[in-house]
């Protein structure tokens, strides 16, 4: 997608739809700012609200019919919510309850009403609010039509009478007692009909069908310049006060639309009630019964109002944001999101940083938002598009990919990448990748699995050990990701295109993705099939959590086959909330951990603490993070071919130093126990000083993503050029050196053959060694 492609993706985001309530109601009382105020004890804020909604509100707070508790989403729960009572509270409880309609009469166009009932009172209500010249004409000697029929008990006259003697000094010119015959005798630009359900309809309307004749979006007539509306357009067993009231206010904006010559039906689909999209997740709310009230006629007391208004839901959608720690953390939602990242892509270059680089670069591009999602809103897919976009525009900071690209680098390097055909095959019908990530955390479990495979498979199992590319693609650099792909794929097509067996779950993704014309098969879905023994059963009753990466979900033959393994062992299998197409990402997918570390950590401590078990995962990005963090965990080869010990779930993660070692390490062993060959090892000679440091330089340099090799390269060149400092507060040397993009610096002090570091750091600020 493009940038202005990724801002279209808001139109799917329903978060900021109407409410059920608000949407059912045809004025559109915004109900949740109304129990929001009257929750909070604030009955004038709520008035207010309320009023700037309705016409009448004394009367209306009293007589609505309430189509909106229908609706309402507490009555999948418990009760609907006490909407009228709550708003004849804001009434009762709010002292200034007059309020000026309107100004004086701005236009020259003049219009007839005819009928005082609700229908006929809001559309003069309407009209004079935009500065028509209004008279209304009723034939009776009062105003307020049905409403004389209440009990009054309900809706006492006084309230009848006070409400209704404020449409005079609004600016409406009330003619009582003036029953219009004909309209013809009548001189307006316009007329309203709202002459109720037995009221004179003018031929207007047919008595067998009411509204025939009628625009049922503009209420106007075949006769120019005449509109129809309020209770004598539908049955007398349909009469809503509510509808009467939003009646006439639509027939008063078709008379200003009619004026302006403007279409009278155009954009009108959310006038009246409409059904919302929006979709409210219920499952973890309480059951509140609804307030009771002694008396409906009094209705509640303050405090009863007040607690009957704590019971709304306040109702929205936010399930992603509920649901993903990425979205929550930027306090929005993802119609805000794709908004400003897509206005961040097409500002002007010298505006600066464009602010959204953090927000796009944060994502771990699970896909989850879109698997909890109604509408299906991928914000993965945004933010990758998005990095793209950037890269391409040479916008995206090149230090926050910076190491993990590195490394991936590291991995295809003749150093840690390695293609061989099993020993001794006349053909290569099998190709096991077990991906880069194994290869530097768990060297001896590749060599296990190679060897099962080797035993298990005819026809000839090759290896090769490297980088799918996943860290280029997260990164949004296309033509990085091609170029990895390219390099497995020629050394695929050389082996006879064998069928490549798969460990890592984000491998298998990939190449789905990016490499349909390649065969895969989940190593786990092989073991499941062919079968495996264990000398011992330490496995049996072993239990355990399932923890499903997250590029397992549209994967269900790996995620079923590791299920049925651990069964096989006789594990004792819980699964977690989140699990299967709603696997949640550990915190290294999308490469968040060098851009917003502290994000990074707060997933990885949410993962952990989804259950007290200890966890099997069949990935090993996940068990680094989990157990980096103390929680036990196996990686699923660990129970095939390891002990099954609690100190093997409690190993400890190699640190980033160390995982680059381990693919040299494997390679070379690799090569030498199994194709009897030698490889040379080339050391650089910064490479052979000796460091001693602290456990707590070592988790600073974890932390801050700072190999060993490159300290001792900054105080190699210190030492060998003399470009160091003292710090005269310690007497410690002081050195850096730019490596790539990045400076790094050592504070250290010689110590016999060796170093002793004191303190590292880097940043991408760049040295102007000539001065000034």
């Amino acid at each position: 997608m493009n940038a202005y492609e990724i801002g279209e993706m808001e139109a799917l985001c329903i978060q900021e739809e109407t409410a059920y309530c608000t949407a059912e109601c045809p004025v559109h009382v915004n109900v949740r700012a109304l129990m929001s105020y009257v929750n909070k004890g604030s009955f004038e804020k709520a008035f207010k609200s309320y009023a700037k909604q309705v016409k009448f509100p004394r009367i209306i707070s009293r007589v609505c019919d309430e189509p909106c508790r229908a609706v309402c989403i507490r009555k999948k729960l418990d009760d609907s919510l006490a909407v009228r009572l709550i708003e004849k509270a804001c009434v009762d409880y709010t002292v200034v309850k007059r309020h000026n309609r309107s100004g004086k009469v701005k236009k020259s166009e003049r219009i007839a009403v005819i009928g005082g009932g609700l229908s006929g009172l809001s559309c003069s209500v309407e009209l004079v609010s935009k500065g028509y010249d209004v008279t209304l004409y009723e034939k009776t000697e009062r105003l307020g039509g049905r409403l004389w029929d209440f009990d009054r008990l309900l809706l006492p006259a006084e309230i009848i009478t006070n409400e209704l003697s404020e449409l005079e000094g609004a600016g409406v010119r009330v003619c009582l007692n003036s029953a219009v015959v004909s309209l013809s005798e009548l001189d307006f630009e316009a007329v309203y009909v709202g002459t109720g359900i037995i009221g004179e309809s003018f031929a207007l309307t047919q008595s067998a069908e009411k509204s025939k004749g009628v625009d049922p979006v503009s209420l106007a007539t075949s006769m120019e310049g005449v509109f129809v509306g309020g209770s004598m357009l539908v049955p007398e067993q349909h009469y809503s006060p509510i509808y009467s009231v939003s009646q006439g206010v639509r027939a008063g904006k078709s008379i200003d639309r009619y004026f302006r010559k403007l279409s009278l039906s155009g954009e009108r689909e959310k006038e009246g009630s409409y059904q919302t999209r929006l979709y409210t997740d219920i499952r973890d709310k309480e059951i509140k019964l609804m307030v009771p009230v002694n008396d409906s006629a009094r209705g509640y007391s303050e405090a009863g109002a007040k607690e009957e208004a704590a019971r709304c839901l306040q109702c929205d959608c936010k399930i992603c944001v509920k649901t993903c720690c990425f979205l929550e953390s930027y306090s929005e939602y993802p119609k805000s999101y794709v908004k400003n990242i897509s206005k961040s892509l097409t500002v002007i270059p010298t505006m600066g940083t464009r602010f959204a680089s953090r927000l796009v670069n944060s994502c771990s591009v699970c896909g989850l938002c879109k698997e909890v999602c109604v509408t299906k809103f991928d914000m993965g897919v945004a933010c990758l598009d998005a990095r793209k976009i950037m890269v391409e525009q040479g916008d995206m900071p090149a230090a926050f990919h910076d190491f993990f690209l590195r490394d991936m680098m590291f991995a295809n390097s003749e150093q840690s990448f390695l293609v061989r055909q099993q020993p001794g095959a006349q053909a290569c019908s099998y190709l096991f990748f077990p991906g880069c990530q194994l290869s530097a955390s768990s060297p001896g479990n590749v060599e296990k699995a190679y060897k099962y495979l080797m035993t298990m498979l005819p026809g000839g199992v090759g290896l090769m050990l490297g980088c799918c590319g996943a860290p280029a693609e997260w990164s949004g650099r296309t033509e990085v990701y091609k170029e990895q792909l390219q390099q497995f794929q020629g050394h695929w097509e050389s082996l006879g295109r064998p069928k490549v067996i798969l460990s890592c779950p984000t491998c298998i993704k990939m190449f789905k993705e990016y490499l349909p014309e390649v065969p895969v098969q989940s190593l786990w879905g092989l073991i499941a099939q062919v079968g495996f023994s264990r000398k011992d059963n330490s496995a049996k009753g072993l239990s355990i959590a399932v923890y499903d990466p997250c590029s397992s979900r549209y994967d269900p033959e790996s995620q079923g086959s590791v299920r049925k393994i651990l069964k096989e062992l006789g594990c004792d299998i819980t699964e977690l909330p989140l699990h299967g197409i709603y696997a949640q990402c550990c915190s290294y997918g999308g490469l968040i951990q060098a851009v917003n570390p502290e994000l990074a950590n707060q997933i990885t401590n949410q993962r952990i603490s989804a259950s007290h078990l200890p966890y099997v995962t069949y990935c090993i990005n996940c068990r680094n993070d989990f157990a980096a963090k103390g929680k036990p965990v196996w990686y699923l080869l660990d129970l095939l071919f390891g002990e099954v010990s609690e100190a093997e779930a409690n190993q400890q993660v190699p640190g980033y130093t160390e995982r680059r070692n381990n693919r040299i390490t494997l390679k070379t062993y690799l090569l030498e126990s199994i194709w009897g060959e030698t490889m040379e090892i080339a050391q650089q000679k910064y490479e052979k000083i000796e460091l001693s440091y602290s456990a707590t330089i070592q988790e600073k340099m974890e932390r801050e993503l700072i190999l060993l090799n490159e300290v001792k390269e900054v105080i190699y060149y210190a030492e060998q050029t003399g470009n160091k400092i003292i710090d005269t507060a310690n007497n410690h040397f002081v050195a850096h050196l730019q490596l790539g993009i990045i400076t790094y610096w050592a504070e250290y002090l010689p110590k016999g053959n060796a170093y002793e570091v004191f303190n590292v750091y880097a940043h991408r600020m760049q040295i102007d060694e000539k001065g000034s």
